[in-house]
């Protein structure tokens, strides 16, 4: 008899585990919510997508605090940051959608302690609005957001803005001014375009500090 209350004792123990692993699952599972690891961008093409986001079916993907959507309200820009790595030629690669900002991954979160990286076209092949065109209109005071996967909306301002030869933009773009606890740098080509080697000969990089 005592061996018998003894397997069920164990049996109810085992029983009560698996219940709590599946309790336990089931929490995990509901608090991720919508967000998903979002795939990083490693080859920079050409010929990038040049229809609006929602006309190409886009659907972002990203966890919580990975940056979703970048306004620039006096460049009338508002629109999806997509995760962007190295790049097949060795640079940080670009959106594969003219009309996206792609946040490199390698740096922090924007608003994060240090230096965060986003970068977008200035054009694509047919359309001549990229996401990042009018950057260069940008000045000291002027002001951008980004909004986070949860709707976390982290506020910037202006501190520079400035033409850089492209052989020089890395030293600039990676650069951290140590009066800047928080740094957002965003980046585009500009300059003269050289038609046999489709690229252009400066970069337009804006410093922003958190607000």
């Amino acid at each position: 008899m005592k061996l018998y209350y003894l397997k069920y004792a164990k049996l109810i123990i085992l029983n009560t585990l698996i219940i709590v692993f599946l309790l336990s699952l089931t929490i995990l599972l509901n608090s991720s919510g919508d967000f998903a690891p979002a795939p990083v961008i490693t080859y920079s093409t050409q010929n990038p997508e040049e229809k609006h986001p929602s006309e190409a079916g886009y659907k972002w993907s990203g966890q919580k605090d990975d940056p979703k959507y970048i306004v620039i309200p006096k460049i009338k820009v508002d629109t999806f940051v997509q995760n962007v790595g190295i790049d097949q030629n060795q640079q940080i690669a670009v959106p594969n959608n003219i009309n996206i900002a792609g946040w490199f991954v390698d740096s922090v979160r924007p608003g994060e302690a240090g230096l965060s990286i986003i970068d977008g076209h200035v054009n694509g092949v047919s359309v001549n609005d990229g996401v990042f065109k009018r950057l260069n209109e940008l000045v000291p005071g002027d002001t951008a957001q980004v909004i986070t996967g949860e709707g976390a909306v982290v506020s910037f301002i202006v501190r520079s803005n400035q033409e850089i030869k492209t052989e020089d933009s890395a030293t600039v773009l990676y650069s951290q001014d140590p009066n800047i606890k928080s740094q957002l740098n965003l980046i585009t080509c500009t300059g003269n375009f050289n038609s046999s080697t489709r690229q252009y000969d400066k970069r337009q990089i804006t410093v922003l500090e958190q607000q």
